[in-house]
């Protein structure tokens, strides 16, 4: 685990936007990710290629519970499940309990006061499991999983459009990309709950990057619980058109940094590389290697000319795997791709994203990972009606053993949640 004292001195390090990668082949370089030849010979990817083992845990309904299921995002924290969601004015954060899916309690609430939160993010400290909301416009309120306010954290910068906070044992590391400010900024520091900042690692603009202007804006695009950008649009990107006619994304609630093991990685959207922070740097750790298909500095957000380009749009990982989405023609109408890269044998397969894993495990319908769990595994979400339809459509399938949980769900229920387990 990081300590603050490793932070108190942290240098300004140029930050690797634009790097290449190869997949496991002679003269490489080590930690690149060759793309293209998964790329062009996709397959099928399973669930047995993701864990052993697949639970369905339906969402206990009650009046207390209801949840709005095309909008929630589900995280997990030791053996209990966190499912947010927000339409227009109603959020909620619900506790259930991660192996019968038994509601618990709601946890906070919105509103204007000052235990009120004003939107239910739900960042989880991996030691406590307290529960971290934002707080417009520019603080952190936490609650405990019993439901208790326990107060409240000051940001220095506020709470900008492209704002992630990585809870540590000693504090935060925070992400800020903010597309609202007149001269664009990115931020990567380290924060203590009482004394503020403890340390910096500036995050070098890329080449040609004159910083930002409000009045170069033609039209903004929020992508937020589609399938158009993959899991892009599950956290939410904003799509921003310029005068001169090219484009840019910024991502909302990115996960843009993770641990795995006691190491902190670091992606930034839309990036090639994503980096370890160790000893006041920042690392190559893997290098995405898009080949042909990368888009240049200057080709960036143009749409003529960059239809079968690739774009790293998302990242999740586990001690053994790396999962990512990448995006084909990213600035017209994209196409999304998954991409599993197995660490031991540097095996990577590809598909399409709309495509899922087959569940050869239950033989049921295909998985959708949307984060990654705190044991090492993924989860999903599946909604009421895809399960009847599917249900109606294989009357031969029994739903018996992993699948005895699906029986007799009303129409009504809340979604049920998926979890792969290494």
């Amino acid at each position: 685990m990081m300590k603050k004292r490793n932070l108190l001195h942290s240098g300004v390090l140029a930050l690797l936007l634009t790097a290449c990668s190869t997949t496991p082949q002679s003269g490489k370089q080590e930690g690149q990710i060759d793309i293209v030849p998964a790329f062009e010979n996709q397959t099928e990817l399973k669930v047995s290629h993701l864990g052993k083992n697949i639970r369905y845990v339906p969402l206990e309904t009650t009046d207390s519970s209801l949840v709005i299921d095309y909008v929630c995002k589900v995280k997990q924290s030791g053996d209990k499940i966190i499912v947010t969601y927000r339409m227009k004015s109603i959020m909620h954060c619900f506790l259930f309990d991660g192996i019968t899916g038994k509601f618990i309690r709601e946890i906070g609430h919105p509103g204007e006061g000052p235990r009120d939160y004003s939107e239910p993010k739900a960042y989880i400290h991996p030691v406590t499991g307290n529960i971290y909301f934002h707080k417009i416009p520019n603080k952190l309120i936490k609650y405990n999983q019993e439901g208790d306010f326990l107060g409240e954290v000051v940001m220095p910068n506020g709470l900008p459009s492209g704002f992630y906070p990585l809870l540590t044992q000693d504090g935060m590391l925070v992400y800020e990309e903010d597309a609202n400010n007149p001269i664009y900024q990115k931020i990567l520091y380290y924060l203590d709950e009482t004394q503020g900042i403890q340390g910096n690692v500036n995050l070098q603009r890329r080449p040609n990057n004159d910083g930002f202007h409000q009045e170069k804006y033609h039209s903004y695009s929020l992508f937020k619980n589609t399938n158009t950008h993959g899991l892009l649009s599950y956290t939410g990107a904003i799509k921003v058109v310029y005068k001169d006619e090219t484009l840019t994304f910024f991502a909302r609630s990115y996960p843009a940094l993770w641990y795995v093991g006691n190491e902190f990685h670091f992606h930034e959207p839309l990036s090639d590389t994503i980096f370890q922070v160790k000893d006041h740097e920042l690392t190559p750790y893997r290098i995405f290697n898009l080949g042909e298909r990368r888009m240049s500095e200057a080709e960036r957000g143009k749409k003529e000319g960059n239809e079968e380009k690739l774009t790293v749009t998302y990242v999740l990982e586990t001690a053994d795997l790396l999962f990512f989405q990448c995006a084909k023609n990213l600035y017209n109408i994209p196409t999304i791709y998954n991409g599993l890269y197995r660490k031991k044998d540097g095996v990577l397969t590809m598909n399409k994203a709309k495509d899922g894993f087959k569940d050869d495990l239950t033989g049921f319908l295909p998985f959708h990972p949307k984060t990654q769990t705190d044991k090492g595994g993924f989860m999903g979400i599946l909604k009421v009606e895809e399960i009847h339809k599917w249900i109606e459509e294989h009357p031969e399938v029994k739903l018996e053993g992993a699948l005895a949980p699906l029986k007799n769900l009303a129409d009504d229920a809340n979604p049920v949640v998926v979890i792969v387990e290494p």
